[in-house]
């Protein structure tokens, strides 16, 4: 009987373990602020513009644990001219970093966006990122210039600037 308590109580112990709700992507508004750059490029043997700038994103939960909807606002520089877009943005979780005890250590997700912006500026594309400790997302994305014949290659480096809900608050 004694050696069967040890084994029962790290059944018990995995099994708890095993069984926590995931805690990313909770059902909640969450906002971003990023800093991208990259370059806008029609792989031509013209020279390949910089662009750099700042994102603010908001989203909220529309599948908990599962997916995020919003909306981007972009300021930008390129073309030797500061310059705006805004759209839609939705993200799609792929994969939970699990940190047990402590519930996770973060997520890969997928985004797919639309931004209109200014100088007829029409962008449709996506990216990967990693969001860290739910505060800093780390990206990769490109996007397709589809009415002036463009694609943009970026990457970011996101900070959350909106409070972080206690678990008792969701």
């Amino acid at each position: 009987m004694k050696c069967i308590a040890p084994i029962l109580f790290f059944c018990s112990v995995s099994y708890h373990l095993s069984a926590q709700t995931d805690t990313e992507f909770p059902k909640e508004f969450i906002m971003h602020v990023k800093l991208h750059n990259g370059m806008v490029t029609n792989f031509s043997s013209t020279p390949d513009q910089y662009i750099g700038g700042i994102q603010l994103i908001t989203q909220y939960t529309l599948v908990k644990n599962k997916i995020r909807g919003g909306i981007i606002a972009d300021g930008y520089y390129t073309g030797k001219k500061i310059q705006g877009a805004i759209g839609p943005t939705i993200s799609f979780k792929l994969k939970t970093f699990k940190a047990a005890p402590f519930g996770s250590a973060g997520n890969l997700h997928i985004n797919i966006d639309h931004l209109w912006g200014s100088n007829n500026v029409r962008l449709l594309g996506g990216g990967i990122n990693a969001d860290i400790g739910n505060k800093i997302v780390l990206g990769l994305s490109i996007h397709r210039d589809y009415n002036l014949n463009t694609w943009w290659f970026q990457n970011t480096l996101g900070l959350r600037i909106s409070k972080i809900k206690k678990s008792s608050e969701l």
